[in-house]
């Protein structure tokens, strides 16, 4: 997904190669797609680019679900500099940003290797991913949580925030879904 970046024009999207408009897919919002997609060394990926106001606003990568597409898809995200934030497997929640605050790190490593690897990976679940000087900005700035962040008072760097990206993953019916999404861009909150 190199090939263009958040807030780039919709006309520079729709020129890249392979891109389709499949808006009717999505209730007629403004969406460019770019299938057979090869990232993270993943097949059959697929690309939805959401352009809403002409502009590249947010991006979401599917894949068939399959254990190497999803070992694949986690290397790729922690090559990236995405380290975990929030985690869920089968109701069973984990947030990282909390624990790093009452845990020492080895025991919370200890913690999110065990709820990854509990259940199948067909087990239905939700990472959410943070770059990690972003994670490690809420740390220094005492945020108690992902959600005290993800709701936080943009004053405090608005140019930074704007630029902080955030991932989800979720496996769910034989899927896997990622949302690439800059939650903090345009000045207002917004869960991804």
């Amino acid at each position: 997904m190199s090939e263009f970046n958040f807030n780039d024009d919709v006309e520079y999207v729709r020129s890249l190669p392979d891109a389709f408009d499949c808006s009717d897919l999505y209730n007629s919002q403004p969406v460019i797609c770019f299938d057979q997609r090869k990232d993270f060394n993943v097949t059959d990926g697929m690309v939805a680019v959401f352009v809403p106001g002409d502009k590249a606003k947010h991006a979401v990568f599917t894949a068939p679900l399959t254990q190497t597409n999803y070992n694949a898809i986690l290397a790729g995200l922690r090559r990236q500099g995405m380290v975990f934030a929030h985690l869920n497997v089968s109701g069973e929640a984990l947030d990282v940003l909390a624990g790093i605050r009452t845990l020492d790190r080895q025991t919370l490593d200890d913690q999110m290797f065990a709820l990854v690897n509990r259940y199948d990976f067909l087990v239905r679940r939700e990472y959410l991913f943070m770059d990690k000087s972003a994670f490690q900005r809420a740390y220094q700035l005492g945020y108690r949580n992902i959600e005290h962040w993800l709701s936080a008072d943009l004053s405090k760097d608005p140019q930074q925030r704007a630029e902080e990206r955030v991932v989800t993953m979720t496996v769910y019916d034989d899927q896997i879904t990622l949302n690439f999404a800059f939650p903090f861009a345009g000045g207002k909150t917004s869960s991804p």
